[in-house]
């Protein structure tokens, strides 16, 4: 085993004789986003400003590499974000020269040239983005055609290339000196950049030695997350060169259909389904040492993380089909009302069952009703997230034991105490439930549109009006109408609230009920959602309106999640001192 490490120039680099580097699939995607860009650029920029002849070296991190027997081609295991960039950059730079200059020139031989016998690259991305790279960074004139490319782009990578072409693009132009012409301060950046730009090239040919550096090495680049360490071991972990190219393929190909971040969240979600607990150590940590997917790599990729990736995926985008279309319907929105929980601690057990009973449709529709009515229950009444985790845990375990009996916990895990006081939270002021309360009437609006689903449940702009406004001015007809303690008890309840689908306007909120109705409700192209269709119906807007509107409302959303409450329940303290109060209020009025 061979290590060596180098100090060497950019130019020194970026040199075919040199190096040819070459990403393997089985590395992350590109993922430098903006502000990894600008910081890179405003580095450089600070380190070069013009015209400074004197300006001081600049040393942009390390890399890591495995020497190939090819050579000088080499595998690049940590360092392709800024050598990618590094070479999208030089590319941006010859797009902004003549063609016919000799600095256009020297980037064609640095970025790609024809060898004796063969084409000679100075960097191949992943398999996955070569094509595209070739194509749009290495091959003079690509920038120019990717400046103005908005379809064809078919991995995150490919988008995150053409954003930052932009970026660097707008950035170099605007950003060039007043006393120096663009394609003169590109060359003074790029003789700069390639002669006292420094890396050090830490070089192995040794697989396992170069990961074991990877692990353990601090570098410039793209902070590493759970998902790219726990790669490097598993994948590193298969034996057999095409085995750890096909799994590879498998890995990236699920990273790739979930996107990044949810890909990152996968992994927190399989941690509870092994361990059934909250880490007491890093996610990481408790992989390595409890969960050990680098013991069995393939097994692991086969049996857990690609079915939990495939499951995940369908639910995350609502897509699980069946023969029978309205359980396949019902299913599907059974997902989208889930994804629209303030948490994603139910997750676990809905991937868990699906992975589990995929092919049982019926059981399955049974268990995510009740899912979403636990899920929204523990919403409503604000469960921390301790007493949501040992809830689902137990979910969990019933799941490992039959369909059956992972509905029936499911169902039980909403006591009668928490009925209670599910339905005393949206019979109160529903309104003050920041978390919930656009969740419960976006359910209660799909509940009255026919075919059980509003415009609401998906439209992106959807905002929470008070018919009764909470501040009404002094001379207005509501002050005629309703009395101060009246206004103080409905104004945020459900009765009295509705859905808009635009932003509210703050000068037509306490509009007269009139005047609001027709602005708020008639005006323009809105989508009229079903839960405001009864305030266009109505004349006037009274207490009793209210009141009624309270009753139905309650009644739709306890039948739709079969909440089992008690009218005759214990109440003390604040909540019957409240209730007596306005027994009081009403006995008054009726005198």
């Amino acid at each position: 085993m061979t290590i060596q490490a180098s100090e060497q120039r950019l130019a020194q680099i970026f040199n075919l004789a040199n190096y040819q580097f070459e990403i393997p699939s089985y590395q992350r995607p590109y993922a430098w986003g903006s502000d990894q860009v600008l910081e890179l650029i405003d580095d450089l920029l600070d380190a070069f400003p013009y015209p400074d002849e004197n300006s001081p070296v600049y040393f942009l991190g390390s890399i890591i590499l495995i020497e190939k027997s090819e050579k000088p081609k080499v595998e690049i295991v940590d360092g392709q974000q800024r050598l990618t960039t590094l070479t999208l950059l030089i590319s941006v730079f010859r797009h902004l020269l003549s063609s016919e200059s000799n600095a256009c020139q020297c980037i064609n031989d640095l970025i790609e040239k024809q060898g004796i016998g063969s084409r000679q690259y100075g960097l191949k991305v992943r398999s996955q983005d070569d094509s595209f790279f070739g194509k749009y960074i290495r091959t003079p004139g690509g920038i120019e055609t990717l400046l103005e490319k908005n379809a064809g782009l078919e991995t995150d990578s490919q988008i995150l290339l053409r954003d930052n072409t932009r970026l660097l693009v707008t950035e170099l132009v605007e950003r060039c000196p007043e006393n120096i012409e663009l394609e003169s301060w590109i060359v003074y950046l790029l003789e700069n950049i390639l002669e006292k730009c420094y890396l050090v090239t830490v070089s192995t040919s040794d697989f396992d030695t170069a990961y074991r550096i990877f692990s353990t090495i601090n570098t410039r680049g793209l902070d590493l997350q759970l998902n790219d360490i726990l790669k490097s071991e598993i994948i590193g972990s298969i034996e057999g060169e095409n085995d750890r190219q096909k799994y590879t393929q498998i890995w990236d190909g699920e990273e790739s259909d979930l996107g990044r971040k949810d890909f990152e969240a996968l992994f927190s979600y399989i941690h509870r389904i092994k361990l059934r607990e909250k880490p007491k150590e890093s996610l990481l940590t408790e992989y390595r040492k409890k969960i050990k997917p680098q013991n069995n790599p393939i097994q692991f990729i086969d049996e857990v993380l690609k079915p939990c990736s495939d499951v995940f995926e369908i639910i995350r985008d609502q897509r699980f089909s069946c023969d029978n279309k309205e359980d396949e319907q019902e299913i599907n929105r059974l997902f989208g009302w889930l994804n629209l929980i303030d948490n994603s601690d139910w997750l676990p057990p809905a991937i868990h069952f699906l992975v589990r009973y995929s092919n049982t449709t019926f059981h399955i529709k049974e268990f995510f009703i009740n899912l979403e009515r636990l899920a929204a229950g523990l919403m409503i009444v604000r469960a921390d997230i301790n007493n949501r985790g040992r809830r689902y845990t137990q979910l969990l375990k019933a799941i490992d034991q039959s369909a059956e009996a992972a509905i029936s916990k499911a169902k039980d895990l909403l006591s009668a105490e928490d009925q209670n006081k599910i339905f005393k939270t949206i019979d109160g002021n529903l309104y003050q439930q920041n978390s919930s309360c656009l969740y419960v009437l976006k359910r209660l609006d799909s509940a009255l549109a026919e075919g059980g689903l509003s415009p609401s449940f998906d439209a992106k702009m959807v905002t929470i009006e008070h018919i009764l406004p909470q501040n009404p001015k002094p001379n207005s007809q509501w002050c005629e109408t309703w009395t101060e303690a009246d206004r103080e008890t409905w104004v945020n309840r459900l009765g009295n609230l509705a859905l808009l689908s635009r932003k509210k306007n703050a000068a037509a909120q306490n509009y007269d009920f009139d005047k609001k109705k027709g602005r708020y409700f008639k005006e323009g192209s809105q989508i009229i959602f079903p839960l405001t269709i009864d305030v266009i119906h109505q004349n006037q807007w009274t207490i009793k309106q209210v009141k009624e509107n309270q009753k139905k409302y309650l009644n739709i959303l306890t039948d739709l999640w079969n909440l089992e409450y008690s009218t005759s329940m214990e109440i003390t303290g604040i909540a019957q001192a409240e209730l007596l109060l306005q027994q009081l209020r009403e006995q008054l009025l009726q005198r």
